[in-house]
């Protein structure tokens, strides 16, 4: 009865924790956020056309909010938790959410995570019917000869602690997040088209705001 996105980002942040070199113990008296991006609901769609064979857990093993609650609820930690749901970029707007929390103070660590898993065919005729997905499975960002994307399965989770907090606690870090910014398109051509000039603006207040020096950029995604 339970999404699998809700094992796996649970193994996920379990993954994160251990390679921060942190255990369920040392954080559960801290000021613990958990921020996870998903919007997928797949998984609940297989039952939909014998709703008898729904079991009792069957609303909290198939709601989007559940898969960030049930982090909390494992390891225990009472800050905020919450799921994100804005289509591609759940993931990228749950880890600014987890960026301004730890920055205003309102937490001390932030345990992240996106996560998204392929379950059943609906989704893939609804966004084929609206001609969204690459007819010859090739993504090609960026191209002039671009028909539509890909869909693909994927998870990760990470742990942001403030800097500061960090290397009071003698934390392991791979890196550092220097800025973080979100805004929407606006109103284009269809509510499902990106606007270039929106997410140019974004990138270029966020260089700017941080003093950030683009010749120092070495790799962009």
């Amino acid at each position: 009865a339970m999404d699998p996105q809700q094992r796996w980002i649970l193994q996920l942040v379990w993954r994160a924790l251990e390679d921060a070199n942190l255990t369920s113990e040392d954080i559960r008296d801290e000021r613990v956020g958990v921020y996870v991006g998903a919007s997928n609901i797949e998984y609940g769609n297989l039952v939909v056309g014998d709703p008898a064979s729904a079991s009792p857990y069957f609303m909290t093993g198939n709601t989007l909010s559940v898969i960030s609650n049930r982090i909390s609820h494992v390891l225990g930690v009472r800050g905020p938790s919450m799921t994100v749901d804005t289509a591609c970029s759940s993931g990228m707007v749950a880890l600014d959410l987890a960026v301004r929390a730890l920055e205003a103070g309102h937490v001390d660590t932030a345990i992240v995570g996106s996560i998204s898993i392929l379950a059943h065919p609906l989704s893939f005729v609804g966004f084929a019917q609206a001609r969204m997905l690459s007819p010859e499975g090739l993504c090609r960002a960026y191209g002039a000869n671009g028909e539509g994307y890909v869909r693909s399965e994927g998870g990760v989770a990470i742990i942001l602690r403030r800097s500061d907090y960090s290397a009071a606690q003698g934390d392991r870090s791979h890196a550092r997040i220097v800025a973080a910014g979100v805004n929407s398109a606006g109103r284009t051509n269809g509510i499902s088209l990106p606007s270039r000039e929106a997410q140019a603006d974004l990138l270029r207040s966020i260089y700017q705001g941080e003093g950030i020096d683009l010749s120092r950029l070495a790799f962009i995604e």
